[in-house]
């Protein structure tokens, strides 16, 4: 009987994993790892470049001056946090706070003669270093928010990253301190901002709050880098009351809006969890008027008629959908001036238990609930994870997990992503992106660790030099030259991570950049102290820029135990002393399983299948490893085989050219061998411990677009 052939693509369906794997459709996949669906093909998770042209400026610090004309500083660290893993660099010199002490020794890099940090009072001495050099303060806190500060110019915005202290704005040397404010939040504190108007109302004003009462809601005035606290009194008659803080802050109908504050009453801070509070209507700042409620025509509140906290809120139009804990209301305007505002419920049982995951469509909000992710359109609420139906759940609730849910939407790539901590391990900061391409209903996972997302404009368009610096083999640019992505004020994703890193995502590029700080290494034991790493065992990791230790720079090593969240084993050993410089890149594998296929199922029979092919990119080094499951077991038939002494063939696809002819094409059809005759048969795709060590193979590109299945129908899928 001659081989009959289906073809399957384009691939329209990602990661659904709500029925079992036989029943879902042809394109579909039972699980989908490090990879995701876009236009029509299946392609590796996207790239991480460095926000700046070095590591050094691609992390959030502070210019704490410069060395005299001897090298030598003395100054006091600002903020309140002096701890292991914080870093400082004059030059190219680098220095790495390793133990606690008052004061102790640091790790040096270079030449100079005495450098020390006393981890209780913040003070740094310097002696002998490069004269009159700047002298740079890595705090190694988590990013906490990547926010749009409007500026002067139309369609440009700056984007101002904070720490759990300080905040910060990117320079054209990388990232610097903005204004002299500092905050108390915890790692879990997260920014809320928005800009309005100050006092007149051609002026914008950029207001933030990280609802922490004794750090305040703050503003940096229009053409200002001071940063101002706003503490309103909200009487003027008897015992003062005043707004300390809110979760929210909206600007909305010509007023500020703070959604679940917290206030003084008669001496004590109360939070009112379920209340909007507002502002008079024109000028918030004015501290002893604007926000009065004993006097109509001033500010006011409305508290909501439920016991559930108010946890975020975006505008839908002309509307404000706040989603409470378990249900989702409408904040509605009334055109009252004495009354403007009044709550009307959209739904009593869905709600969001993320502030940060909401993410605004043009028809509705998308936010990350406790039994599902909930779309709101304002008259009403569904759930759109239907495909993906348990993995809401899995989301850790530990360590403040559901705050740590942070979402943004990729426009250019018509992609929403959510960083989330996974429910194993009980990891305090996020180990996983979901991926959701709404324009095909599809979902992925990606492994990684981002603390938050934002929103990035270049100052001007990429050359072939500032490309040089993102790619460092033209073989791994993968977007096309002139695209929009290369132009000054494009909408760049940015995102920051636990040790204060802040990163570009791109789509283009098939490797991760630099993450993580080694702090120091143990050559005994083979131990890297990185403090928050995050990472887990088995995880495939690139060592560049030790000094001291420079036989582990540019080799993969794999990940052998995490030992406590600061300190992991390598499987391999070195020799050395460590001097700091050390940086941490996450080599990302892939693990995409298919559906469970029979074309034989409909009428009855098993089915042989000698080979498939797979329409793929090309690429220079490419390949990746295919196993195949047969029936409904959970084995690997190729493993199986090689342990019996049996060998049919090599698991390998080439994604490179196998034959000259191929060389100039753009995507090529290979062929893998299976030679089986099953029930069922799915597809694991993924890379070996080899391939992962390889990088010309583990940072080359993987897009599919096409399967074709060439198979005969057997005997009965009883025998």
């Amino acid at each position: 009987m001659a081989l009959e052939s289906f073809l399957i693509g384009p691939v329209t369906e990602g990661q659904q994993d709500d029925i079992e794997p036989f029943y879902l459709p042809e394109d579909a996949y039972f699980k989908l790892e490090d990879a995701y669906v876009w236009r029509g093909r299946l392609r590796k998770r996207f790239g991480v470049s460095l926000s700046g042209s070095t590591d050094l400026n691609s992390r959030l610090r502070i210019n704490l001056g410069s060395t005299d004309e001897s090298g030598d500083l003395e100054v006091t660290v600002p903020g309140s946090i002096f701890k292991i893993g914080q870093m400082f660099s004059i030059g190219e010199e680098f220095f790495t706070v390793n133990a606690s002490g008052s004061p102790a020794n640091m790790i040096i890099s270079g030449e100079t003669s005495l450098a020390t940090f006393d981890t209780t009072s913040g003070e740094l001495k310097i002696t002998g270093s490069a004269e009159e050099t700047p002298v740079y303060f890595y705090p190694a806190e988590p990013v906490m928010g990547l926010r749009k500060k409007e500026s002067v110019k139309i369609n440009k915005e700056i984007t101002i990253a904070f720490d759990t202290q300080f905040a910060y704005e990117k320079s054209s040397v990388g990232w610097e301190r903005f204004g002299d404010a500092v905050w108390t939040g915890s790692n879990s504190k997260f920014f809320w901002s928005t800009n309005y108007r100050g006092g007149d109302a051609y002026e914008t004003f950029f207001y933030c709050s990280n609802f922490v009462s004794n750090d305040h809601i703050k503003y940096v005035p229009y053409g200002s880098s001071e940063w101002k606290t706003l503490r309103p009194k909200l009487n003027d008659i008897g015992t003062d009351r005043f707004l300390e803080t809110c979760r929210l802050i909206i600007n909305f109908k010509d007023r500020l809006v703070a959604l679940n504050t917290i206030e003084t009453i008669e001496g004590a801070k109360e939070e009112f969890f379920s209340r909007c509070r507002f502002s008079q209507s024109g000028d918030p700042t004015n501290e002893e008027k604007s926000w009065i409620d004993n006097r109509k025509g001033r500010g006011g509140f409305i508290d909501a008629p439920t016991k559930e906290r108010i946890v975020t809120a975006k505008r839908l139009k002309d509307n404000l959908i706040v989603y409470f804990e378990r249900s989702t209301w409408e904040l509605v305007y009334t055109g009252v001036h004495a009354s403007p505002f009044k709550w009307q419920k959209v739904n009593s049982e869905l709600g969001c238990e993320s502030t940060f995951s909401a993410v605004v469509f043009d028809e509705s909000i998308l936010g990350v609930g406790n039994v599902g992710i909930h779309g709101c359109n304002g008259s009403g609420v569904k759930r759109v994870d239907v495909k993906i139906l348990d993995e809401v759940f899995k989301i850790h609730n530990g360590n403040d997990g559901a705050a740590r849910v942070y979402g943004i939407r990729d426009f250019y790539n018509e992609l929403v992503y959510w960083a989330f901590p996974d429910h194993s391990d009980n990891p305090v900061y996020p180990t996983k992106v979901l991926v959701y391409n709404y324009r095909d209903d599809t979902w992925a996972f990606i492994n990684d660790s981002f603390t938050c997302f934002g929103y990035f404009q270049k100052v001007s368009d990429l050359t072939w030099k500032k490309a040089a610096e993102i790619y460092s083999n033209w073989k791994d640019a993968n977007n096309a030259w002139g695209s929009g992505l290369f132009q000054s004020s494009f909408p760049l994703i940015v995102a920051g991570n636990q040790q204060g890193f802040v990163f570009t995502l791109d789509n283009g590029k098939s490797s991760n950049c630099e993450s993580l700080y080694i702090t120091d290494m143990d050559a005994e034991t083979s131990t890297l102290t990185s403090m928050k790493h995050n990472l887990k065992d088995e995880d495939y990791i690139l060592i560049e820029g030790s000094i001291g230790v420079t036989e582990l720079n540019g080799k993969v090593f794999k990940v052998q135990k995490v030992e406590d969240p600061n300190t992991f084993t390598i499987d391999s050993v070195f020799t050395g002393t460590y001097k700091g410089g050390g940086n941490i890149s996450r080599v990302s594998n892939l693990k995409i399983l298919t559906k469970s296929f029979n074309p034989g199922t409909q009428i009855g029979k098993k089915f042989s299948i000698p080979y498939v092919d797979f329409l793929l990119n090309k690429t220079t080094s490419g390949e990746v490893s295919v196993n195949y499951l047969l029936n409904t077991e959970t084995g690997s038939s190729i493993q199986e085989q090689e342990t019996s002494d049996i060998l049919l063939g090599s698991n390998i696809l080439h994604t490179n050219p196998e034959r000259d002819s191929q060389v100039f094409q753009s995507q090529i059809w290979h062929r893998y061998y299976i030679q089986s005759q099953a029930q069922f048969l799915q597809l694991l795709f993924f890379m070996s411990d080899k391939q992962m060590r390889d990088l010309d193979i583990s940072q080359s590109d993987f897009e599919l677009h096409a399967m074709i299945f060439y198979v005969e129908t057997r005997g009965a899928l009883t025998y």
